[in-house]
């Protein structure tokens, strides 16, 4: 029992032995239970791999658990439903067998053989060392995804190894700080995140092509129709804000608005009719992408405002990570009237017009389970994922290319 604790800080699941018969016992907390999940662990190790897996359902609120049903290594390993993004086998809830009584009845007439499994790589006393330090870093849910699983099986494997990960994750009080999303709002910025306007300009990072440029749509021409300028772009710029008003007040093209309202809040500033205008839209726009533009001019031109949004831009350029695929990750946080957040997260190719085909932008909760997902095409500009959060909640982004990914810890 005294070694169950580094089991459980990694990995979801209990092995039982029964005599000669091993059992995995797989916890859920599922309202409406769909699938026994195993993770890969207690199938693809030798010696964690077990004759029977077991779907036990909790309901810790109301203290009750409830057998959901069982099914067999052979089963699982050659029928299962293998999830290669979170590194598990699954089973349907109706091809489990729900009597275990005929497990034991089974068991009686014909014994289970000895499993074969087939033998894993092998770590060095040095790299598991590296890995350790890696993984040790305090975190809401398992690092079993964060490197590949077949260092991530040989070192946990080990006992030695195992337990003092476990012992070097129980330590780290001080835990590196997640990445606040409301304290942007508070114009704190974290370290490696930049302003759309910063990465457009240069500082040493690659051109963005980032949608909705003033140049794209026919805007200049929208606005030298509602101007008498000799161009909105001209130095005039008081005249050029009134000829944008005018038009977004005039003009139901979202393909001209879009532009219209992000140049409306780089050139806006001290501009109160703008001002105005934008937390109207927030509160009329019922398109979201209009709407969701509007809080973040409103919060270039008034940082303060209550409906104020913000956008930030991180460069991914991690050869190792991303296969030498650099992309731009982009959040963009709106308050909702209810006090909540609304999280909007892009992802755009820096170098070239697609994102490389299959690339995945995962959204994890808490205990490290999926719950958005998005994945490129072979002509995709970008993928994008939306959601609404509230104060305290934390989540995790994963960027999945093949065997390589990128993960990063937020809360809000």
């Amino acid at each position: 029992m005294g070694d169950l604790p580094s089991f459980w800080e990694v990995v979801n699941g209990t092995a039982v032995e029964l005599n000669q018969t091993r059992l995995v016992l797989i916890p859920s907390e599922e309202i409406k239970f769909t699938a026994l999940r195993v993770p890969r662990e207690w199938v693809d190790i030798p010696e964690w791999a077990s004759h029977y897996y077991v779907a036990m359902q909790l309901n810790l609120e109301e203290c009750w658990l409830q057998v959901s049903g069982y099914t067999t290594y052979q089963q699982l390993r050659d029928h299962g439903n293998y999830d290669i993004i979170d590194e598990t086998y699954a089973v349907d809830a109706v091809d489990l067998i729900e009597d275990l009584n005929v497990m034991w009845v089974t068991e009686e007439l014909t014994p289970s053989p000895k499993l074969t499994v087939k033998p894993m790589a092998r770590l060095s006393s040095d790299e598991a060392t590296t890995l350790i330090k890696q993984l040790s870093q305090e975190t809401p849910y398992s690092p079993r995804l964060d490197i590949p699983f077949a260092k991530w099986q040989a070192l946990v494997s080990n006992s030695k190894w195992r337990k003092e990960l476990y012992q070097q994750r129980s330590l780290v009080y001080s835990r590196k700080p997640s990445i606040n999303l409301l304290s942007w709002l508070d114009n704190f910025l974290e370290a490696g995140w930049q302003t759309v306007e910063e990465i457009r300009t240069g500082n040493g990072e690659p051109t963005l092509k980032l949608a909705y440029r003033s140049q794209q749509t026919g805007l200049k021409d929208s606005l030298n129709g509602n101007s008498s300028a000799s161009s909105p772009f001209s130095e005039n710029i008081p005249e050029a804000v009134t000829a944008i008003i005018k038009l977004l007040k005039t003009n139901s093209s979202k393909q001209t608005n879009l532009p219209a309202i992000e140049l409306l809040g780089e050139i806006a500033h001290g501009s109160l009719d703008a001002i105005a205008l934008l937390a109207d839209m927030i509160n009329t726009t019922e398109d979201h992408d209009l709407r969701r533009q509007a809080a973040v001019s409103l919060g270039k031109l008034d940082p303060n405002h209550p409906q104020a949004g913000i956008r930030r831009v991180k460069i991914i350029d991690l050869e190792m990570q991303l296969n030498g695929s650099q992309v731009a990750f982009m959040v963009t946080l709106i308050p909702e009237a209810d006090g909540g957040i609304n999280v909007h997260l892009r992802v755009y190719p820096t170098n070239g017009k697609y994102l490389k085909t299959n690339l995945q932008l995962l959204v994890l909760d808490q205990q490290g389970e999926i719950f958005l997902s998005a994945q490129s095409r072979s002509a995709d500009n970008w993928i994008q994922l939306e959601f609404n959060g509230e104060r305290g909640d934390r989540f995790m982004v994963k960027l999945v290319l093949g065997d390589a990914s990128f993960s990063k810890e937020f809360v809000l």
